[in-house]
């Protein structure tokens, strides 16, 4: 079963590993799942990688067990295929850490509740979140072109286009910056 990331743009899998540190081609039948190649119909496989429908491929082969899938896919787990895939997302797309998620999940409840019972309250805290905001959005984009990143992903990461984050951002960029 393929792994989708939050954005909808990775679609991760395992592929299959031979011998040789390469991977098969497709079974007779036009199958590529990893485990069509336990040696019946052709090549064997002796471990599986993390792979992406991007073109991503894992550099580390894992072990393959044609008896447990699950083992074999390691979901979950903090190192295998699938954590390979997943570190693949997380520098392609700056996934959110779920940390980071949990803290604005709960300051969303918590301005709900207080807009509830407290309305004046609950304005003040989001004229606070809005100022954090604009600041915080400012220190990352201004690492993020410090780091290299382009106004293309500057602009995905911030879900808009690479014209509209250079507008918004463009006082940040270097003197001289071609990006």
């Amino acid at each position: 079963m393929p792994w989708v990331d939050e954005t909808g743009r990775h679609e991760g899998f395992l592929a299959a590993v031979l011998p040789d540190g390469g991977e098969p081609g497709p079974t007779a039948d036009g199958r590529t799942v990893w485990w069509a190649y336990n040696g019946a119909d052709g090549p064997r496989a002796v471990g599986v990688r993390g792979a992406c429908r991007c073109g991503w491929r894992g550099v580390e082969s894992h072990p393959v067990d044609f008896g447990d899938d699950e083992a074999t896919e390691a979901v979950e787990q903090p190192t295998g295929p699938y954590a390979d895939w997943e570190q693949h997302v997380e520098l392609a797309e700056g996934v959110i850490p779920r940390d980071v998620e949990q803290l604005l999940a709960t300051l969303e409840r918590r301005v709900g509740e207080l807009a509830a019972t407290r309305s004046a309250t609950a304005l003040r805290v989001v004229a606070q979140i809005e100022r954090t905001a604009g600041a915080t959005a400012d220190a990352a984009v201004g690492a993020g072109l410090r780091n290299l990143l382009s106004w293309e992903g500057i602009g995905r990461a911030l879900g808009s286009g690479p014209e509209q984050a250079r507008e918004r951002f463009g006082h940040l960029a270097p003197e001289g910056d071609l990006r």
